[in-house]
C-alpha cells in the first residue's frame, strides 16, 4: 500500500507527537517520516532520540511558546504517560480544535494493510520485537517495525516504515492499549505481576492476557514454562492456536489440544530445539536463558509465516541487541560499563544473574538501581530487595517518577530495609554521587546502572570523568 493511501486512511499528514523524544512514541514518529508524514513534536529535553529525528527533517519544539499562534498541525499523538488535562500543549491544541489520537491507534492504523507479528508480555518485549524483526529483514522479508528502543540494524532508531508486507511491532499491555492491536501472529514473552497500578489485581492481569492470546490471530507463540502463562491458559478453552515451546518433558501436546509444541533444551550455553523431526541450535552473544529463550520464539514466529528454521536460528545467533539490553557502553579505569532498562523486579533477577557471568569472577558487580514509579515500588518494594540482594554491592538512588505524584512514605528506603545487606542510598545528585563511584570501582569491576528512568547518566558520567 502506498504513502499517500496510509495517510488517507489516517485523515490527517501533519501530525504533531507530545513526548516526542520517548521510547514508544520516536519510533512511530521515524514509522510516519518514512511513510511521507511531515512530522513534528514536543520534548523538552535534547538527547540522541532527538538529533535522530531531526535528520529526517522531523521540526521539534522544547517550549510551547516557540510553536506560535498559527499551528499547521492536523492531528495530536499522545502517550498515556501524557495528562491531557494538565499538558500546557495539550490544552492548546484542544482549544486550536485539533483532533487527538493515542499512538496505539495510530500504530494499528499504519500496520493494518500488512501481515503482523505483535510481541507482548511482562518482560523482553523489546529485545524480542527486535529479536524478530532482525531474522526476517536479514532473510530478506524487509519487515515495518515498531521498537521501543533502538536497534542497531534501523541504524540505531527503533522504526521503520518499509516496502515489505510484514510488520513487526512491540505490544504494550501497560495501559491496556494493546487489546486494540490486529496481529495474524503474537508472541508472549511471560506474564509478570506488573502494571497493577491500571489492572488493580492479578486476575484483571491475567485475563487481558487471555484475550491478548485469544482475540483475532492464528498463531500465538510462547513459553509454556512460564508461571504466569501457565495460570492465564487457565482462562482459555480453545488452545489450538497456541504455539508453545517448552523445556519440560511433562506437557502433553494431545492432552492440551496444542496446535503445536517445541521442546529445547540448553547446554553449553546454547539452545537446542526441535521441529519438524529436526534439530536447530540458537546461540547468543548475550548471557542469560531469557535471551536464547527469546531467541526461540522469534525464530517460531517468523516459521509460522513461512520462513526457514534454520535459516531463522543462524540470523537471530548474530543478533546485535537494542539499546539498555544489557548494552555495553564502555570502559574506564579497567571497569566495564553496562546499561539496563530493567525496572521490575523479575527484570533486575535476569539482569544480575547475567552480570555474574560476564564479570567472570575478575571483580565485583557493582549495581547502581533507580526504582521507576511510586506505584511499582510500593507494590513491589520486597521483591526488589529479594531481587538486588543477589550481589554485595547495591546502590540505590531516589525513585524516578515518570509522572506520578508522590506517595507519603514510599521511597527507595523501602527497598533497602528489606535487603539482607544495607546498600548505600545515594542522593541523586550527579555530581555528588558521581566520587563515591570513583571511590568504589576497581579495576575489574563491573557496573551496571538499573532502571528506566535516567539512571543512564550516572555511567556515561563516570566514563568521561
Amino acid at each position: 500500500m502506498g504513502k499517500n493511501s496510509i495517510q488517507q486512511r489516517l485523515g490527517f499528514s501533519k501530525p504533531f507527537f507530545l513526548g516526542i523524544g520517548g521510547s514508544g512514541m520516536s519510533s512511530l514518529a521515524h514509522i510516519l517520516a518514512d511513510a511521507g508524514f511531515e512530522v513534528s513534536g514536543y520534548d523538552g529535553k535534547k538527547s540522541q532520540v532527538t538529533e535522530n529525528l531531526g535528520k529526517k527533517g522531523v521540526k521539534i519544539f522544547s517550549k510551547l511558546s516557540d510553536l506560535g499562534e498559527n499551528v499547521e498541525y492536523d492531528a495530536a499523538i499522545y502517550s498515556s504517560a501524557i495528562r491531557l488535562d494538565s499538558h500546557p500543549i495539550a490544552i492548546f491544541f484542544k482549544q486550536k480544535g485539533i483532533r487527538f489520537f493515542h499512538r496505539s491507534e495510530v500504530l494499528h492504523l499504519c500496520f493494518e494493510h500488512l501481515t503482523c507479528i505483535a510481541v507482548g508480555g511482562s518482560h523482553g518485549k523489546t529485545t524480542t520485537t527486535a529479536m524478530t524483526a532482525h531474522i526476517l529483514n536479514d532473510l530478506g522479508y524487509f519487515p515495518s517495525v515498531m521498537v521501543g528502543g533502538d536497534v542497531s540494524f534501523l541504524n540505531g532508531v527503533g522504526g521503520r516504515f518499509s516496502s515489505g508486507k510484514i510488520g513487526v511491532f512491540e505490544s504494550d499491555e501497560s495501559d491496556g492499549t494493546f487489546l486494540n492491536h490486529k496481529a495474524q501472529v503474537r508472541i508472549l514473552t511471560n506474564i509478570d505481576e506488573d502494571h497493577l497500578d491500571f489492572y488493580h489485581t492479578r486476575e484483571k492481569l491475567l485475563e487481558a492476557f487471555s484475550q491478548f492470546i485469544s482475540s483475532g490471530t492464528q498463531t500465538v507463540v510462547l513459553d509454556l514454562d512460564d508461571p504466569g502463562i501457565s495460570d492465564c491458559l487457565e482462562l482459555i478453552q480453545d488452545k489450538s492456536k497456541i504455539f508453545g515451546f517448552t523445556s519440560s518433558s511433562e506437557i502433553n501436546l494431545k492432552s492440551k489440544n496444542f496446535r503445536n509444541l517445541v521442546h529445547y533444551k540448553i547446554e553449553n550455553k546454547k539452545l537446542v530445539f526441535f521441529l519438524d523431526g529436526k534439530e536447530f541450535e540458537i546461540s547468543s552473544r548475550f548471557p542469560g536463558k531469557h535471551y536464547l529463550t527469546n531467541s526461540l520464539a522469534g525464530v517460531l514466529a517468523a516459521y509460522s509465516l513461512g520462513a526457514d528454521p534454520k535459516e531463522a536460528a543462524k540470523s537471530v545467533s548474530g543478533y546485535a541487541g537494542v539499546k539498555r539490553r544489557l548494552e555495553y557502553i564502555g570502559n574506564k579505569n579497567g571497569v566495564d560499563i553496562y546499561d539496563d532498562y530493567g525496572h521490575h523486579p523479575t527484570e533486575v533477577q535476569a539482569v544480575l544473574s547475567s552480570i555474574r557471568e560476564l564479570s567472570g569472577g575478575r571483580g565485583k558487580p557493582v549495581i547502581l538501581f533507580q526504582p521507576h514509579r511510586y506505584t511499582r515500588t510500593q507494590n513491589l518494594y520486597q521483591d526488589f530487595a529479594k531481587s538486588l540482594d543477589q550481589v554485595e554491592t547495591v546502590l540505590l538512588l531516589p525513585i524516578y517518577s515518570a509522572g506520578e505524584d508522590p506517595i507519603p512514605g514510599v521511597s527507595s528506603e523501602l527497598i533497602a530495609d528489606k535487603m539482607r545487606i544495607r546498600p548505600k542510598i545515594l542522593s541523586g545528585n550527579l555530581g555528588a554521587d558521581l566520587s563515591i563511584l570513583k571511590d568504589l570501582l576497581k579495576s575489574g569491576d563491573v557496573f551496571v546502572s538499573l532502571g528506566a528512568g535516567n539512571v543512564r547518566d550516572w555511567g556515561l558520567e563516570f566514563l568521561k570523568s
